[in-house]
Formats: structure tokens, C-alpha cells, sequence
């Protein structure tokens, strides 16, 4: 082995451990970063006992029990808009004013490109995707956010479906799940658009009538819990059982 290529080896060797060490040190730091947690401040937010246990319920996402937020300004961008009509893209309007007071100081717009929201509206078939593959499923709505990683739990892109004949609940209920919002695992007592269409023999009655008959409804709970989740004391990536024993 001559001197030239044994110097080269050294080098490259060096290099990678310099930046193995680089990416250990930034891991260390975000995760640090995404475990602090005040709990007296986020306690002065205010909150009933039923809309803390939803947002333990809704605001940790399924894979790996961790939060899920942006940390930037949305910027919605409704794909091919000449198909669509002029209440389509008011409904659009509509939601985004509803949930901007919710997530602020973030603020979220509509814009006519460079969005990192994508909305397809009136779509023949929603498909669910895992990044690699299609499958048909019967879904009226369906949102595809950015995967998560190590390093970082941050929503920074997401895609929302909506089917031909969905309702505006469809649509809300598709940007609870942008915002970061899961769909519940328990029952309450009280309508929740996040977890319509996940229990049908609840929701599919009377009682789901009367809120259909409110397009944009979207209860006093899963308010507070939006405003929990985009308060300054909750970071991407924080867990949960951390989170629950600081807030015990």
C-alpha cells in the first residue's frame, strides 16, 4: 500500500467518525430539546380533566407514542383549483380561519404555490400509500404527512385527499390530522370531528346528524387540545410517558 492511498484511508477515516459524532451529538441535542417540559406552564393553559385525557388520547402519534407539530407557518396550496368550484375553495378558506386563531403564533394561509400543503379536493379515489406502494381503499379522506425521524418529529409537508361527495366535516376532520391530531382510541362523551367515522355505531346515527347539519363544527375539546398541542411548552418528539410523569 503506497503512502498517497494509506494517507487517503486515514483521512476518510477520520472524516466519518468526526461525522458519526456530529449526528450522535445532534440526536442527543433534539431529543433533548423535545423532552423539556415545563409542566406548571403548560398547567396555566387551563383545561378540564376530559380535555387533558383527549389530548393524551389524540395529540401522540401512534408510531413510537411521541408528538407530531409544525414549528413552521402553513401554507396551503389547493392542487389543480380550475376543476373545483368557488365554494370548494371557500371551504378551504373557511377551515384555515377556523383553526389559525388555535395554532397561534404560527399562522396559516392559503397560497397559490410553493405551499407545503397540498389539498386535492373532488378526487375520484383516495389511496392509501406507504411511500412505496398503492393500495384502493374505501376512504373519503386521507392525509400523508412527511415520515418522521430520529432526529426530528416535526411536521414540515403533508397532502390531503378528499373524495367526490365527502362532506365539510371530511375536510376538517382530514386538517386535524395535518395539524398532527391521531384519531381517538376511547369513547366520550361529547361529538369530536378527529374520531368521526372511526366508531360507526355511534356516529353514524341521530346524533351525527345534528352536527352534520354544522358544516365547520369542531368541539370546545378538540379546541383546547390544539391549543395544548401548539403551546410553546410542547415540542416535537416529546414522549409520552415523559410527558405524563412530569404532568403527575
Amino acid at each position: 500500500m503506497n503512502g498517497r492511498l494509506l494517507k487517503y484511508i486515514v483521512i476518510f477515516s477520520a472524516f466519518s467518525v468526526i461525522l458519526l459524532i456530529s449526528i450522535w451529538v445532534y440526536r442527543d441535542e433534539q431529543s433533548k430539546k423535545a423532552e423539556s417540559f415545563n409542566s406548571e406552564s403548560f398547567k396555566a393553559i387551563g383545561y378540564t380533566n376530559n380535555e387533558f385525557d383527549l389530548f393524551c388520547d389524540i395529540a401522540f402519534n401512534r408510531n413510537g407514542e411521541r408528538i407530531r407539530k409544525w414549528s413552521t407557518d402553513i401554507k396551503v396550496e389547493i392542487k389543480e383549483p380550475h376543476r373545483l368550484n368557488s365554494s370548494s375553495i371557500a371551504e378551504v378558506d373557511s377551515v384555515i380561519a377556523i383553526l389559525g386563531p388555535l395554532i397561534a403564533p404560527l399562522k396559516i394561509e392559503r397560497v397559490w404555490n410553493n405551499g407545503n400543503v397540498y389539498v386535492y379536493r373532488k378526487v375520484d379515489k383516495v389511496r392509501l400509500s406507504d411511500y412505496h406502494a398503492n393500495v384502493p381503499v374505501a376512504l373519503k379522506g386521507l392525509t400523508q404527512k412527511n415520515k418522521e425521524s430520529d432526529s426530528s418529529w416535526e411536521i414540515n409537508f403533508a397532502s390531503v385527499y378528499v373524495r367526490e361527495g365527502a362532506n365539510t366535516q371530511t375536510l376538517l376532520h382530514e386538517f386535524e390530522h395535518v395539524l398532527g391530531l391521531e384519531h381517538p382510541l376511547r369513547i366520550y362523551p361529547f361529538y369530536i370531528t378527529i374520531g368521526r367515522s372511526i366508531i360507526p355505531e355511534l356516529f353514524y346515527s341521530e346524533t351525527e346528524q345534528i352536527y352534520l347539519k354544522h358544516p365547520f363544527y369542531i368541539s370546545e375539546q378538540e379546541k383546547t387540545v390544539i391549543r395544548m398541542l401548539y403551546s410553546s411548552e410542547i415540542k416535537s418528539g416529546l414522549h409520552k410517558d415523559n410527558f405524563l410523569n412530569k404532568m403527575r
